[in-house]
């Protein structure tokens, strides 16, 4: 089940950074979004491991799977969100 949840956070890790970087730092010329998209993708992943961590201990590892899928997609969106409104602050 390690495996598993390792899969689902590095492959939506992977496809989520890429993402936003091409839909932040590098559309419009927006250099200085690259550290804002390496950070918010860092705390996407770890983030997610760290649920998986704590579901793991609690529960079981069949619910630490559930809830690091559900918990990856949350920060996904909430990291384009975070990149979106800061994409405009910061020019």
């Amino acid at each position: 089940m390690a495996i598993g949840i390792a899969a689902v956070v590095l492959a939506a890790g992977a496809f989520g950074y890429l993402v936003t970087t091409f839909l932040f730092a590098f559309s419009g010329g927006q250099s200085r979004m690259v550290g804002v998209v390496n950070l918010v993708a860092v705390s996407v992943v770890v983030s997610s491991l760290v649920v998986a961590a704590i579901v793991w201990v609690l529960r079981s590892p069949m619910h630490a799977f559930q809830w690091t899928a559900i918990a990856t997609v949350i920060g996904w969106f909430a990291a384009i969100a975070i990149e979106f409104v800061l994409s405009f602050s910061l020019g």
